[in-house]
Protein backbone atom coordinates (compact mmCIF):
# COMPACT_ATOMS: atom_id res chain seq x y z
CA UNK A 1 0.00 0.00 0.00
CA UNK A 2 1.49 3.85 -0.89
CA UNK A 3 1.87 5.95 1.93
CA UNK A 4 0.33 8.48 -1.06
CA UNK A 5 -1.09 8.46 -4.44
CA UNK A 6 -0.03 11.34 -7.11
CA UNK A 7 -3.35 11.84 -8.88
CA UNK A 8 -1.82 14.61 -12.04
CA UNK A 9 -4.13 15.59 -14.57
CA UNK A 10 -3.26 16.10 -18.29
CA UNK A 11 -4.59 17.32 -21.59
CA UNK A 12 -2.05 17.38 -24.00
CA UNK A 13 0.99 19.52 -23.20
CA UNK A 14 3.31 16.87 -22.98
CA UNK A 15 6.52 18.46 -22.20
CA UNK A 16 4.75 19.89 -18.54
CA UNK A 17 3.66 16.31 -17.69
CA UNK A 18 6.99 14.86 -19.00
CA UNK A 19 9.01 17.43 -16.52
CA UNK A 20 5.88 16.95 -13.91
CA UNK A 21 6.39 13.09 -13.90
CA UNK A 22 10.28 13.18 -13.93
CA UNK A 23 10.50 15.40 -10.67
CA UNK A 24 7.66 13.04 -8.76
CA UNK A 25 9.26 9.68 -9.65
CA UNK A 26 12.91 11.91 -8.38
CA UNK A 27 12.02 13.64 -5.73
CA UNK A 28 9.19 11.99 -4.28
CA UNK A 29 10.73 10.45 -0.75
CA UNK A 30 8.09 8.07 0.13
CA UNK A 31 5.82 5.09 -1.01
CA UNK A 32 4.08 6.40 -3.36
CA UNK A 33 1.62 5.69 -6.84
CA UNK A 34 1.32 7.42 -9.81
CA UNK A 35 -1.48 8.07 -11.21
CA UNK A 36 -1.69 9.95 -14.22
CA UNK A 37 -5.55 10.94 -15.56
CA UNK A 38 -5.00 11.87 -19.06
CA UNK A 39 -7.93 13.77 -20.05
CA UNK A 40 -8.75 12.76 -24.03
CA UNK A 41 -5.40 14.45 -25.17
CA UNK A 42 -4.09 13.81 -28.58
CA UNK A 43 -2.28 10.11 -29.13
CA UNK A 44 1.20 11.41 -28.39
CA UNK A 45 0.67 12.29 -24.89
CA UNK A 46 -2.21 10.18 -23.86
CA UNK A 47 0.08 6.69 -25.29
CA UNK A 48 2.83 8.49 -23.18
CA UNK A 49 0.52 8.52 -19.72
CA UNK A 50 -0.67 5.22 -20.47
CA UNK A 51 3.17 4.11 -20.72
CA UNK A 52 4.76 5.91 -18.11
CA UNK A 53 1.92 5.52 -15.11
CA UNK A 54 1.68 3.31 -12.40
CA UNK A 55 -2.02 3.53 -12.74
CA UNK A 56 -3.16 5.04 -15.79
CA UNK A 57 -6.72 6.67 -16.60
CA UNK A 58 -7.26 7.41 -19.97
CA UNK A 59 -10.35 9.28 -20.56
CA UNK A 60 -11.93 9.41 -24.22
CA UNK A 61 -12.67 13.31 -24.25
CA UNK A 62 -11.89 16.49 -22.01
CA UNK A 63 -14.01 15.60 -18.77
CA UNK A 64 -12.98 18.86 -17.06
CA UNK A 65 -11.11 19.50 -14.18
CA UNK A 66 -13.47 17.98 -11.39
CA UNK A 67 -13.93 14.78 -13.00
CA UNK A 68 -10.94 14.15 -14.18
CA UNK A 69 -9.29 14.38 -10.86
CA UNK A 70 -12.16 12.22 -9.53
CA UNK A 71 -11.18 9.63 -11.38
CA UNK A 72 -7.78 9.53 -10.54
CA UNK A 73 -9.46 9.57 -7.05
CA UNK A 74 -11.59 6.52 -7.75
CA UNK A 75 -8.12 4.49 -8.09
CA UNK A 76 -6.09 5.86 -5.57
CA UNK A 77 -4.69 3.68 -2.85
CA UNK A 78 -2.55 5.82 -0.43
CA UNK A 79 -3.23 6.67 3.10
CA UNK A 80 -3.22 10.57 1.02
CA UNK A 81 -3.31 11.96 -2.10
CA UNK A 82 -2.36 14.97 -3.74
CA UNK A 83 -3.97 16.76 -6.42
CA UNK A 84 -1.56 18.03 -8.90
CA UNK A 85 -1.41 20.00 -12.15
CA UNK A 86 0.58 18.91 -14.77
CA UNK A 87 2.61 22.47 -15.09
CA UNK A 88 4.36 21.79 -11.90
CA UNK A 89 8.23 20.54 -10.92
CA UNK A 90 8.47 19.03 -7.32
CA UNK A 91 11.41 19.58 -5.30
CA UNK A 92 13.51 16.91 -2.96
CA UNK A 93 11.83 15.88 0.17
CA UNK A 94 7.88 17.64 -1.31
CA UNK A 95 6.38 14.32 0.22
CA UNK A 96 7.82 13.81 3.56
CA UNK A 97 7.41 17.40 4.67
CA UNK A 98 3.53 17.46 3.11
CA UNK A 99 2.30 14.46 5.30
CA UNK A 100 4.72 15.60 8.25
CA UNK A 101 2.15 18.14 8.21
CA UNK A 102 -0.42 16.24 8.45
CA UNK A 103 0.91 14.35 11.31
CA UNK A 104 1.41 17.84 13.53
CA UNK A 105 -1.99 19.63 12.47
CA UNK A 106 -4.36 16.68 13.32
CA UNK A 107 -7.02 18.82 11.85
CA UNK A 108 -5.94 19.72 8.40
CA UNK A 109 -7.93 19.05 5.52
CA UNK A 110 -5.92 20.30 2.85
CA UNK A 111 -2.16 21.27 2.60
CA UNK A 112 -1.04 23.21 -0.17
CA UNK A 113 2.81 23.74 -1.13
CA UNK A 114 3.88 27.45 -1.84
CA UNK A 115 4.10 27.96 -5.47
CA UNK A 116 6.45 30.25 -7.78
CA UNK A 117 3.08 31.74 -10.06
CA UNK A 118 -0.84 31.56 -9.63
CA UNK A 119 -4.32 33.26 -10.38
CA UNK A 120 -4.04 34.42 -6.25
CA UNK A 121 -0.89 35.36 -5.00
CA UNK A 122 -1.69 34.09 -1.82
CA UNK A 123 0.35 31.05 -1.92
CA UNK A 124 3.14 32.75 -4.35
CA UNK A 125 6.83 32.69 -3.02
CA UNK A 126 10.19 33.01 -4.77
CA UNK A 127 12.00 30.92 -2.64
CA UNK A 128 11.13 28.28 0.08
CA UNK A 129 10.05 29.36 3.71
CA UNK A 130 10.30 27.49 6.99
CA UNK A 131 6.61 28.67 7.97
CA UNK A 132 3.39 26.68 7.74
CA UNK A 133 0.59 28.86 7.95
CA UNK A 134 -3.00 28.11 9.01
CA UNK A 135 -5.79 30.10 6.30
CA UNK A 136 -8.03 32.83 7.44
CA UNK A 137 -11.32 30.19 6.94
CA UNK A 138 -13.57 31.98 3.83
CA UNK A 139 -11.12 34.48 3.61
CA UNK A 140 -7.55 33.65 2.28
CA UNK A 141 -8.19 31.28 -0.99
CA UNK A 142 -5.17 29.56 -2.46
CA UNK A 143 -4.72 28.47 -5.75
CA UNK A 144 -5.84 24.69 -6.43
CA UNK A 145 -2.50 23.94 -8.35
CA UNK A 146 -1.45 21.01 -5.85
CA UNK A 147 -4.12 20.13 -3.10
CA UNK A 148 -3.43 17.45 -0.90
CA UNK A 149 -5.73 16.03 1.38
CA UNK A 150 -5.99 12.41 3.64
CA UNK A 151 -7.70 9.77 0.69
CA UNK A 152 -10.50 9.22 3.32
CA UNK A 153 -11.68 12.46 4.12
CA UNK A 154 -11.86 13.40 -0.09
CA UNK A 155 -13.89 10.52 -0.49
CA UNK A 156 -15.93 11.13 2.52
CA UNK A 157 -16.54 14.18 1.24
CA UNK A 158 -17.60 13.10 -2.69
CA UNK A 159 -14.57 14.13 -4.07
CA UNK A 160 -14.84 17.04 -6.17
CA UNK A 161 -17.83 18.88 -7.16
CA UNK A 162 -18.30 18.25 -10.93
CA UNK A 163 -20.80 20.71 -11.66
CA UNK A 164 -18.64 23.21 -12.73
CA UNK A 165 -18.05 22.71 -16.53
CA UNK A 166 -14.51 21.94 -17.59
CA UNK A 167 -12.42 24.30 -15.03
CA UNK A 168 -12.07 26.85 -12.10
CA UNK A 169 -14.49 27.51 -9.32
CA UNK A 170 -13.94 24.04 -8.24
CA UNK A 171 -11.13 24.27 -6.00
CA UNK A 172 -13.21 27.07 -4.15
CA UNK A 173 -15.98 24.88 -3.83
CA UNK A 174 -13.57 22.33 -2.13
CA UNK A 175 -11.75 24.93 0.04
CA UNK A 176 -15.25 26.15 1.11
CA UNK A 177 -16.67 22.56 1.75
CA UNK A 178 -13.05 21.56 4.10
CA UNK A 179 -13.75 24.79 5.98
CA UNK A 180 -18.07 23.94 6.74
CA UNK A 181 -16.56 20.72 8.30
CA UNK A 182 -14.22 22.56 10.65
CA UNK A 183 -11.12 21.51 8.83
CA UNK A 184 -8.64 23.91 8.13
CA UNK A 185 -6.38 24.86 4.93
CA UNK A 186 -2.82 24.73 5.38
CA UNK A 187 0.41 26.54 3.29
CA UNK A 188 3.43 24.79 3.65
CA UNK A 189 6.23 27.06 2.80
CA UNK A 190 8.80 24.75 3.17
CA UNK A 191 8.08 22.51 -0.48
CA UNK A 192 7.75 25.05 -3.32
CA UNK A 193 7.01 24.03 -6.36
CA UNK A 194 7.86 25.98 -9.92
CA UNK A 195 4.45 26.45 -11.59
CA UNK A 196 3.56 27.41 -15.11
CA UNK A 197 0.55 29.01 -14.33
CA UNK A 198 -2.73 28.10 -16.81
CA UNK A 199 -0.58 26.35 -19.09
CA UNK A 200 -3.52 24.15 -20.52
CA UNK A 201 -6.33 26.76 -19.23
CA UNK A 202 -5.99 29.05 -21.63
CA UNK A 203 -6.00 26.67 -24.36
CA UNK A 204 -9.38 26.17 -23.78
CA UNK A 205 -12.25 27.64 -25.98
CA UNK A 206 -14.15 30.95 -24.11
CA UNK A 207 -11.71 29.98 -21.31
CA UNK A 208 -12.61 33.72 -19.94
CA UNK A 209 -16.32 32.81 -20.52
CA UNK A 210 -16.35 29.50 -18.55
CA UNK A 211 -14.32 31.71 -15.47
CA UNK A 212 -16.70 34.27 -15.18
CA UNK A 213 -19.94 31.74 -15.42
CA UNK A 214 -18.05 29.35 -13.06
CA UNK A 215 -17.60 31.78 -10.13
CA UNK A 216 -21.26 33.34 -11.06
CA UNK A 217 -21.92 28.93 -9.86
CA UNK A 218 -19.98 29.12 -7.35
CA UNK A 219 -21.45 32.55 -5.88
CA UNK A 220 -24.83 31.27 -6.15
CA UNK A 221 -24.10 28.02 -4.38
CA UNK A 222 -22.69 29.22 -1.30
CA UNK A 223 -24.76 32.38 -0.88
CA UNK A 224 -28.46 29.73 -1.03
CA UNK A 225 -28.81 28.60 2.53
CA UNK A 226 -30.38 25.29 1.21
CA UNK A 227 -27.41 23.99 -0.79
CA UNK A 228 -26.42 20.51 -0.04
CA UNK A 229 -23.08 20.31 1.34
CA UNK A 230 -21.27 17.06 2.00
CA UNK A 231 -20.49 17.02 5.88
CA UNK A 232 -18.42 14.64 7.59
CA UNK A 233 -20.10 12.39 10.36
CA UNK A 234 -17.84 13.24 12.90
CA UNK A 235 -18.80 16.88 12.94
CA UNK A 236 -21.07 18.82 15.32
CA UNK A 237 -24.02 20.10 13.76
CA UNK A 238 -23.85 23.24 15.66
CA UNK A 239 -20.41 23.47 13.88
CA UNK A 240 -21.75 23.12 10.42
CA UNK A 241 -24.28 25.41 11.07
CA UNK A 242 -21.85 27.83 12.63
CA UNK A 243 -19.71 27.71 9.63
CA UNK A 244 -22.16 27.65 6.68
CA UNK A 245 -23.37 31.17 7.68
CA UNK A 246 -19.88 32.45 7.74
CA UNK A 247 -19.26 30.96 4.22
CA UNK A 248 -22.49 32.96 2.97
CA UNK A 249 -21.23 35.88 4.01
CA UNK A 250 -17.90 35.07 2.30
CA UNK A 251 -19.71 34.48 -1.05
CA UNK A 252 -21.73 37.67 -0.09
CA UNK A 253 -18.46 39.91 0.59
CA UNK A 254 -16.75 38.16 -2.74
CA UNK A 255 -19.74 38.57 -4.77
CA UNK A 256 -19.73 42.36 -4.24
CA UNK A 257 -16.23 43.22 -4.67
CA UNK A 258 -16.59 40.57 -8.54
CA UNK A 259 -19.49 43.29 -9.64
CA UNK A 260 -17.38 46.36 -8.33
CA UNK A 261 -14.60 44.96 -10.65
CA UNK A 262 -16.33 44.61 -13.65
CA UNK A 263 -17.58 47.72 -13.10
CA UNK A 264 -13.77 49.09 -12.81
CA UNK A 265 -13.17 46.81 -15.48
CA UNK A 266 -16.20 48.28 -17.72
CA UNK A 267 -14.60 51.86 -17.30
CA UNK A 268 -11.40 51.17 -18.04
CA UNK A 269 -12.37 49.32 -21.47
CA UNK A 270 -14.42 52.31 -22.29
CA UNK A 271 -11.38 54.02 -21.35
CA UNK A 272 -9.27 52.14 -23.51
CA UNK A 273 -11.42 52.55 -26.77
CA UNK A 274 -11.35 55.75 -26.44
CA UNK A 275 -7.46 56.52 -25.97
CA UNK A 276 -6.97 53.05 -28.89
CA UNK A 277 -5.25 50.51 -26.50
CA UNK A 278 -4.88 47.20 -28.33
CA UNK A 279 -7.65 44.83 -27.08
CA UNK A 280 -5.65 42.00 -26.03
CA UNK A 281 -3.66 44.83 -23.35
CA UNK A 282 -7.41 46.14 -22.70
CA UNK A 283 -8.71 42.66 -21.63
CA UNK A 284 -5.89 42.42 -19.02
CA UNK A 285 -4.82 45.84 -17.68
CA UNK A 286 -7.18 45.31 -14.89
CA UNK A 287 -6.02 41.80 -13.40
CA UNK A 288 -3.07 42.23 -10.09
CA UNK A 289 -0.35 39.66 -12.50
CA UNK A 290 -0.58 42.45 -15.25
CA UNK A 291 0.12 45.58 -13.65
CA UNK A 292 2.81 43.56 -11.52
CA UNK A 293 4.15 43.19 -15.12
CA UNK A 294 4.00 46.30 -16.40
Amino acid sequence: MPRISLVVLAWNNLEFTQKCVASLRDHTDLDHELVLVDNGSEEGAASWARDNADVPVLNDSNLGFAAGMNAGLATASGDYIAFINNDTVFPPGWASSIVGTFDDYPSAGIVTPAVTAAGNPVTVRDEPGAERIVFNPFGELPSGVVYAMRTDVIRSLGGWNESYPVATAEDLDLLFTVWVNGLDVILDTRVLVEHESRASFENLPKFWEIQEDNLRMFLDRWQDPGTEIAILSSVNPDVVSRNQRHAAAAAAWLDRLVWERRRTRATQKRLDAALEVPAEESHYRGRWWWRRRT
